[in-house]
């Protein structure tokens, strides 16, 4: 994973030069040339490390780290000095700081104190598992909801938010965040100080589900060298995700339902069942019902998933949250990509309202960070996007591929896709997209379906619909 970096130092020739050596070891960095501008980052970047010089004007290193620590307390920081004192390093250890570095050309004793911190982090989340620290990310008043639909979709789920036991089936198009709702539902709930823990259910191999959800005992098979506690165990207390559930093998569905109705595992290789408590989610871009009937999923699974059902809303429904939404991936990607991009102008605006946005929120978040690459104002605008996007728009009743139809919904002709294509505007890249999109939205979202119909497997239809740069 790229780690996220925010480097303050007030010598700019200095912060230009760290700074380039630091996106050449893979680092996403963020400059700041006080420490005024570096606290007023934090709330905007949030990076997973703070590198700060310790001799500046005004705010010195020091009061930097003393602040961020009442801020953010489990964000790492380093700080650099090129004359510090042991008194100064004695200082910074006292106020939290993760290690005391001495400026250096090579920066090589920086890259190894940044490789432990990253490595202490990386042991951190394994252990936390999206744990309470998520939960200002997360907090229901952070969600954008300008539209009549939205709000109404809230008010649900503050319902939900207040009873942590009943389980929840979230379904709507890819893309529409039923992934965040779901952490929004967790993270406000009173569990929200156990993990979250997310099963990605399509990406588990078939021979390794029980080891994986339940956990194995030692030598209960080859390579088992010691015990091993499953997801449900680690999510005791919390919420257990099950994302893309409707794309589970019938056998694993099965082995999942006695989970639910029982509220205990055994471990592979135990003898002894352990009660569980977690709450139970799940989210799928799938028409369930539709799924049963075609003898595709269980019936009695269905029915254990289906206490509740929210359908999260397509953007095209909630049209007031889109500049909302845009302007927020615009500030986030603009410090990302370290581009002076910072306001969305009214053609940009104008564009993303009429522009039909088949893939969600999702969507949005990928043309906006496109956009921003390529944008060297301040201001973006509707020329920033590609030239299919902007056809599109500029055509709203005749859109260049079909909206994915609501759940239970049928196509004239499944076995057709036409897409048309603008010599000049658009690319081989931008046709291949559009083409794995909308068989994507014919099959229901069903990726292993649409790999099938498109002749690649499931993880080459995973990575070529990763954005490209």
């Amino acid at each position: 994973m790229a780690w996220h970096l925010l480097l303050l130092e007030d010598e700019a020739s200095v912060r230009e030069a760290f700074a380039l050596r630091l996106r050449d070891q893979g680092y996403v960095v963020q400059t700041a040339g006080s420490g005024e501008e570096a606290l007023s980052l934090l709330r905007s970047f949030e990076p997973d490390l703070l590198v700060a010089d310790l001799v500046m004007p005004n705010l010195s290193g020091l009061d930097v780290l003393a602040r961020v620590k009442q801020m953010l307390p489990g964000l790492p920081v380093i700080v650099l000095t090129a004359r510090g004192t042991v008194k100064d390093a004695v200082e910074a250890m006292r106020l939290g700081a993760f290690d005391f570095v001495a400026k250096s050309i090579d920066m090589d004793d920086l890259l190894h104190t940044l490789r432990r911190a990253t490595e202490l982090l990386t042991l951190q989340r394994q252990v936390q598992l999206h744990s309470g620290q998520d939960a200002a990310r997360y907090a229901i008043d952070r969600v954008i909801a300008r539209s009549p639909v939205t709000k109404n979709f809230l008010a649900h789920l503050q319902e939900l938010i207040k009873n942590d036991r009943v389980t929840v089936l979230l379904q709507g198009e890819t893309g529409t965040g039923k992934q965040y709702m779901g952490r929004v539902i967790h993270y406000n709930s009173a569990r929200a100080g156990k993990p979250c823990v997310e099963v990605d259910c399509p990406s588990i191999p078939r021979d390794l589900f029980e080891s994986e959800l339940f956990g194995h005992e030692k030598g209960a098979f080859t390579g088992a060298s010691g015990r091993k506690c499953g997801l449900l165990e680690l999510a005791e207390g919390g919420t257990i995700f099950f994302d893309e559930i409707g794309d589970l093998p019938l056998p694993l569905q099965a082995k999942l339902l006695r989970v639910l109705e029982e509220r205990t595992i055994r471990r592979v290789g135990g003898a002894v069942n352990i009660p569980i408590d977690v709450r139970v989610m799940a989210a799928t871009n799938r028409n369930l019902k539709e799924a049963v009937a075609k003898g595709e999923f269980r019936e009695d699974l269905y029915f254990r998933l289906n206490v509740v059902t929210l359908v999260v809303p397509p953007l095209r429904e909630r049209r007031e949250d889109i500049i909302p939404l845009a302007e927020q991936f615009l500030t986030r990607s603009a410090l990302a990509l370290t581009k002076p991009a910072r306001t969305l102008g009214a053609s940009a605006q104008a564009l993303l309202r009429e522009y039909q946005l088949p893939g969600n929120v999702r969507e949005l978040s990928n043309l906006i960070e496109r956009a921003v690459l390529f944008c060297g104002e301040t201001t973006l605008e509707a020329t920033n996007f590609p030239g299919d996007v902007q056809q599109a728009a500029a055509s709203p009743s005749v859109p260049l591929f079909p909206v994915a139809a609501p759940f239970g919904a049928q196509p004239a002709d499944p076995s057709q896709v036409h897409i048309s294509f603008q010599v000049g505007a658009q690319t081989l890249a931008d046709l291949e997209d559009r083409i794995i999109e909308e068989v994507l939205a014919r099959s229901g979202g069903n990726k292993t379906l649409a790999a099938k119909q498109l002749g690649v497997t499931r993880w080459m239809l995973d990575r070529r619909r990763k954005p490209r740069a």
